[in-house]
């Protein structure tokens, strides 16, 4: 197996790494499993422990895993509440730090969009599944999303109601369809002269828009996000270690 991989002139343990990522993506492993011992990999690929190391230290400094001390190497989840919590802060009436909650307002089948497919790097003609989406604090909409999936990765969700969705997106795409978020990318704005219908603002409030592209392990994208909230309760937060 590894061998395919000579004429390519690939370091060992990239080629070993690879074939984990590869692992990982085609087999939908659960994120509670460990992986494979790296002896068991290093049986399995015919390469020694220390390539297999040097493969895994890799997808761990990548983020793709992480290791536990004493449980093993799992795959690793993104935190993208953290994410959140760069650009909002939110409390409740006791002033605790809260994570909103997400509520889908519509989802349906559209055609293609065309700076959305080049975004999600599919034919131009590719159906879209499109979703709306809010998050609450407090019976309160803080956040207005729209978010666009392609449609081939997510046929799973055609037919689906709102209220069949969990709170949490990603790992409902991943038990749903397969679709594993591994990492994005993030844009922000500043934007005038934007109505959103559900954070009810008027024409003279300034909102912040972030827009997310969020990519599975290959690499792929897999959603692109639009997000909306009220200047005025934005601010960032980045720890410098």
């Amino acid at each position: 197996m590894i061998d395919n991989f000579k004429k390519f002139n690939m370091p060992r343990y990239e080629q070993v790494r690879w074939h984990i990522q590869t692992l990982l993506t085609e087999s939908k492993w659960d994120e509670s499993t460990p992986l494979p011992t790296e002896q068991d990999f290093a049986d399995k690929y015919q390469v020694s422990v220390g390539t297999v190391r040097k493969a895994v230290e890799k997808l761990v400094e990548d983020g793709v895993l992480i290791k536990h001390q004493g449980r093993g190497t799992f795959l690793k989840k993104p935190d993208f509440n953290t994410s959140l919590l760069r650009f909002y802060k939110f409390r409740d009436q006791e002033a605790r730090y809260v994570i909103p909650t997400g509520v889908i307002k519509k989802i349906t089948l559209i055609e293609a969009v065309d700076t959305i497919n080049k975004t999600l790097n599919i034919h131009e003609n590719e159906d879209l599944i499109y979703i709306e989406r809010v998050r609450i604090v407090e019976d309160k909409v803080i956040l207005s999303e729209r978010i666009w999936l392609p449609k081939n990765r997510y046929q799973e969700f055609i037919g689906l109601e709102p209220k069949d969705f969990e709170n949490l997106l990603y790992p409902f795409y991943y038990k749903k369809c397969g679709q594993f978020v591994s990492s994005a990318i993030e844009t922000l704005f500043f934007i005038t002269d934007h109505i959103d219908p559900y954070l009810d603002n008027t024409q003279h409030e300034n909102l912040v828009k972030v827009c997310r592209i969020a990519k599975n392990l290959e690499g792929d994208p897999v959603e692109y996000r639009e997000s909306y909230g009220l200047a005025e309760k934005f601010s960032y937060e980045s720890q410098i270690i």
